[in-house]
């Protein structure tokens, strides 16, 4: 997306500059509506997969997960993902409204242990950001099953988890999610059309 112009959309979209401008006010605008179309549709996927789930912890790896399988089945749209946004980090943000829910459960119950919601936030955003450009770079089921319960381990342990504990939960989230595909964006669709 870096080396797309306006001018180069425009032409692709067949409609004049000033529908574009009518609706974006630069390319920019354009890259965060697409992110977070995308974003939207994953976030929609980790709530399939957290339904029913009660534990943070859990609910944590699960969501990491659903992020890394998504990445490994949509390289090119998880691209447009690990383009991060100011607005993307905010606990504000609508999108956020999951982790930042999580974060404050796992603190108010005791299973996590991290200074602040905020800190716990950027924390798994951070970690997971990084995770998802390496899926992206290597987008093969293995590395991304390896991948995923190691950062799920990683961030866990970071919000305060036991070493075993965290591992447990990672390597579960990992096989369900990742390695089967469960939740995946692609289940999803397959499961409508059925």
């Amino acid at each position: 997306m870096d080396a797309v112009t306006v001018d180069d959309i425009v032409h692709a979209a067949s409609v004049g500059k000033g529908s574009f401008y009518n609706h974006f006010s630069d390319r920019e605008a354009l890259v965060r509506a697409i992110s977070s179309e995308i974003r939207g549709q994953v976030e929609t996927a980790v709530t399939r997969a957290n339904a029913g789930v009660e534990d943070p912890a859990r609910r944590m790896a699960r969501a990491v997960c659903t992020y890394l399988r998504f990445a490994l089945d949509g390289a090119e749209s998880a691209g447009v993902l690990v383009r991060i946004h100011s607005g993307h980090t905010s606990l504000a943000a609508p999108l956020n409204r999951g982790l930042v829910e999580d974060i404050e459960a796992g603190l108010a119950g005791g299973r996590f242990a991290v200074a602040t919601v905020e800190a716990g936030v950027l924390y798994v955003l951070g970690v997971t950001q990084l995770a998802l450009v390496r899926v992206v770079q290597e987008p093969t089921l293995a590395y991304a099953v390896s991948l995923s319960q190691q950062i799920c381990a990683l961030i866990l342990r970071g919000l305060g988890l036991a070493n075993a504990e965290a591992d447990l939960i990672a390597a579960q989230a990992s096989d369900e999610i990742v390695r089967r595909g469960a939740f995946s964006i692609q289940a999803a669709h397959m499961d409508a059309s059925h």
